[in-house]
């Protein structure tokens, strides 16, 4: 959030996160500004999202950026979340989307037993992580345009513990219509 209003003073942030703490933090920090930066605790699959925002906030927003945010969830809840989204931007509007891919490292390293279905597991800690494939996305943002999916593979090297870890991250870009109403 910091670097995005250090970067362009024009900019105005709804830092939303479903924890509490995660905004106390954003209101702690010495370069929060109450006019520039709206932090608040926001469940992305609520049934009323408006009920959680400032009166207006709907359909006026530029970007959203969710990244590590969905895979949280269980997929059952992707259509609320993907809806709330929708409603967030102004049309135009673009979701930028960062999480797991499918044969990350951390899914790899999961024990037997913690697969519930194709693509979501439970961790040790009883969360739950997904792991994407680009179709996943585009039946997740199905009623955006699809402006770029890329799968961002790595070989991360820990030289003084000598490790190879390969991580697979996908990331995407999806706009709302601009007709959209």
């Amino acid at each position: 959030v910091f670097p995005l209003i250090e970067a362009d003073p024009s900019v105005f942030v709804y830092a939303a996160d479903f924890s509490a703490e995660a905004v106390e933090l954003v209101k702690s920090h010495p370069q929060f500004d109450a006019r520039r930066i709206c932090p608040l605790v926001f469940d992305i699959t609520a049934a009323d999202p408006a009920a959680a925002l400032p009166a207006g906030a709907l359909g006026t927003v530029d970007t959203v950026v969710c990244v590590f945010v969905l895979s949280a969830l269980d997929p059952s809840t992707w259509p609320s979340a993907a809806r709330n989204l929708r409603l967030l931007l102004r049309p135009g509007g673009r979701v930028l989307f960062r999480d797991y891919g499918r044969h990350d490292l951390a899914q790899l390293r999961l024990p037997a037993g913690r697969l519930l279905t194709d693509g979501l597991y439970t961790r040790g800690d009883g969360t739950r992580v997904y792991f994407f494939e680009e179709d996943d996305l585009d039946r997740l943002f199905d009623g955006l345009v699809r402006e770029s999916v890329a799968v961002d593979r790595r070989l991360l090297v820990n030289r003084a513990r000598k490790l190879e870890m390969y991580r697979v991250w996908i990331q995407a870009k999806y706009r709302r219509p601009v007709g959209d109403a």
